[in-house]
């Protein structure tokens, strides 16, 4: 009898074991972009390490793709996009709670067979005529990313126009997403193709040459993350967001070629350098930079503009040959917040000469979507390189009345953001 009894108890014990098991037993659907799929497949064992008992699954795919497929039903947990267009449709469909916060960013770049069959160098060459590009197909983040960057070059004189019409026209195969874009460039079935260079990944990297695109003309892609309107477990589902978000998750996003979301403080002083020969660019942005005149005449596109303001009591009718502002800062890769609405409105530039007299020039004075002003950085005067004492690089703002702002002598340019506005 006292046999049965324990048999008895220990079966009652293990049928509770198990049921306690299958409760604490957890599956995390997780839609994601598919620039995503090596650092998520990561960061899964380390978020299922710190939660026993649960299992991450990922759908990886188009950012579109997935966004349609949430607003048809589809269940899922978290849904992290690879720009905030997808996450919107998202959003519009009811299918996400609260707000989406940017987790990561990241760049484009150019990428050829590892044989080059075209012979491609830079991005001049993809205008060629018989170059096979793929790229993704419309509404995918990557290719409003490249869309975004052929605005730039067709801006830019010293492509046009022309070669957006040219590179356009070569496109062989547009993609569901950009991890195919990158497969047919490795597997040698086009020239050449655009993705993020956190595509470049260990399984393809000596199949293809990455060819960096110059940072004035790149763009910077943001990556929003959000439970969604449904989630089983929503706390879990918040646990797996903010894990992404944590140094851990960063780090590892990081070490897959993404930049981190993190804004590090900027110092509150400009520091100058020595001498008076060079700028360097620095402050809230990705990829700070010095430049020279040799830079300034070599990498990037020349403009010229006739100008006249008063200095004193004199009026000066003059002509300055330079760099527009926005390209210089552009070529830095502002580091801007992108769940601040409209960041970028609320930052500022701040132009110092080597004697410590500065000037500030707003963003909004320069973004082609807003003034627009071709302010410049200005390294020729009437056709002849800049002489005096103060240095050979100087500010030039067209649209002022007096000549404040023309500042002589650059040696700093700071993108700063305005203060944060107190709880």
């Amino acid at each position: 009898m006292k046999k049965t009894v324990f048999v008895l108890v220990l079966i009652a014990l293990l049928v509770g074991t198990f049921a306690v098991s299958a409760q604490e037993a957890q599956t995390l659907t997780v839609f994601a972009a598919a620039s995503l799929t090596d650092a998520f497949e990561e960061i899964a064992p380390s978020f299922e390490a710190d939660h026993p008992g649960v299992e991450v699954l990922f759908s990886f795919g188009g950012s579109s793709t997935l966004a349609t497929q949430l607003a048809e039903g589809a269940p899922a947990d978290v849904f992290a996009s690879a720009n905030n267009t997808q996450m919107t449709v998202a959003r519009d469909a009811e299918r996400i709670a609260g707000s989406p916060r940017t987790f990561v960013k990241n760049r484009l770049v150019l990428i050829v067979p590892a044989d080059n069959p075209a012979g491609i160098a830079t991005l001049r060459d993809l205008a060629n005529e018989g170059v096979q590009l793929v790229i993704a197909a419309p509404d995918v983040p990557v290719r409003t990313y490249t869309d975004t960057m052929l605005q730039r070059l067709a801006a830019d004189p010293a492509y046009g126009e022309a070669y957006r019409t040219a590179v356009l026209a070569n496109v062989v195969s547009e993609e569901d997403n950009v991890r195919q874009v990158a497969a047919k460039v490795a597997l040698g079935e086009a020239d050449a193709g655009i993705v993020y260079i956190s595509d470049v990944t260990p399984d393809i990297s000596e199949q293809v040459i990455a060819i960096p695109i110059p940072d004035y003309l790149n763009t910077i892609a943001t990556y929003p993350i959000a439970v969604t309107n449904d989630a089983a477990n929503p706390e879990l589902a918040q646990a797996f967001v903010d894990y992404v978000l944590s140094d851990a998750g960063q780090y590892i996003l990081v070490n897959w070629n993404f930049i981190s979301v993190r804004i590090p403080e900027v110092p509150y002083a400009v520091t100058l350098p020595e001498g008076n020969t060079a700028f360097t660019v620095d402050g809230q942005v990705l990829n700070p930079v010095t430049l020279t005149v040799a830079d300034l005449t070599s990498s990037f596109s020349a403009q010229t503009v006739d100008v006249a303001y008063l200095s004193g009591t004199d009026t000066v009718s003059t002509s300055f040959t330079g760099v527009p502002l926005w390209q210089i800062i552009s070529a830095a890769q502002p580091n801007l917040n992108a769940d601040v609405r409209n960041d970028r409105l609320s930052t500022f530039i701040v132009v110092t000469a080597a004697d410590g007299y500065q000037a500030v020039i707003a963003w909004g004075e320069i973004d082609p979507e807003f003034g627009n002003q071709p302010i410049l950085v200005a390294y020729a005067e009437n056709g002849a390189p800049i002489a005096g004492g103060s240095g050979p690089i100087r500010l030039v703002v067209p649209g002022d009345a007096r000549g404040g702002r023309y500042v002589s002598g650059i040696v700093n340019i700071s993108l700063r953001d305005a203060p944060v506005v107190g709880q």
